[in-house]
């Protein structure tokens, strides 16, 4: 889940397979309507373990924020203004490299 040189890279700019950078920003565009984790984890495609070691990330960071289901034990989360920065400052990068 860490930069690691040239394979971060290529994620980051859509060669190859995701890299933890584009995991995060799917995360937070899709938390941005407030989500249950199991949504996230399938619109994500992620597993259970992905999606819950994502989330402490985030939430340690305040990119996500916790939110509990009235008359319930569940937990939705949505995207704090710390992640919307994130998701613009993602975007701004990709459209650098898209630029032909």
């Amino acid at each position: 889940m860490y930069y690691n040189g040239d394979n971060a890279q290529q994620s980051v700019i859509g060669w190859g397979s995701r890299g933890w950078i584009e995991i995060i920003e799917n995360i937070l565009e899709t938390c941005e309507n407030a989500h249950l984790k199991t949504h996230i984890m399938y619109r994500c495609n992620l597993n259970s373990k992905q999606i819950e070691q994502y989330i402490q990330l985030l939430q340690k960071h305040n990119l996500i924020e916790s939110i509990q289901k009235s008359s319930s034990k569940r937990y939705i989360f949505k995207t704090t203004d710390i992640g919307r920065k994130y998701v613009e400052a993602y975007k701004q990068l990709e459209s650098v490299f898209k630029q032909d």
